[in-house]
């Protein structure tokens, strides 16, 4: 066989490995996450918009809560982490000492090593970081 022949000959492989790497290439890292590391990392504007991913509201959480990112787990152990900028203090919780910290973690979010203590809200931990940062998380051993 020509090399001219060879390289105008039909490849099926070659295109579904092409499309393969297309797909893992844009999709790879949500992919890898939801099956590699059983998470899901989303992002949102405000907490309406974390209700409607979630299902659920939180209502500890300030309706000013803005730039809100969400690590859950995609098993169904219901650990999650989340963190978001607010003026506002998280409602309806109490101060305690801080006795537990995230299993999931998320980029610049606030070093919960660093905080002494935490407010419990329900079955959630929330740590107030630098600025109008806050990080929370579940389960949350305060909260027992």
């Amino acid at each position: 066989m020509t090399l001219s022949a060879f390289l105008n000959r039909s490849r099926p492989g070659a295109a579904v490995a092409g499309l393969a790497a297309i797909f893992l290439t844009t999709a790879g890292c949500a992919l890898v996450n939801d099956v590699a590391y059983g998470m899901k990392q989303t992002t949102h504007a405000n907490p309406v918009e974390l209700a409607q991913e979630r299902g659920t509201t939180l209502d500890w959480m300030p309706s000013d809560a803005r730039s809100i990112s969400r690590v859950a787990s995609t098993r169904e152990d219901g650990v999650e982490s989340i963190l978001f900028t607010s003026a506002t203090a998280p409602t309806g919780c109490t101060e305690t000492e801080r006795v537990s910290a995230p299993t999931m973690s998320i980029d610049d979010a606030p070093d919960v090593y660093d905080v002494d203590e935490v407010f419990v809200c329900g079955r959630w931990a929330v740590a107030a970081g630098p600025g109008d940062a806050y990080v929370a998380w579940t389960p949350a051993a305060e909260a027992s």
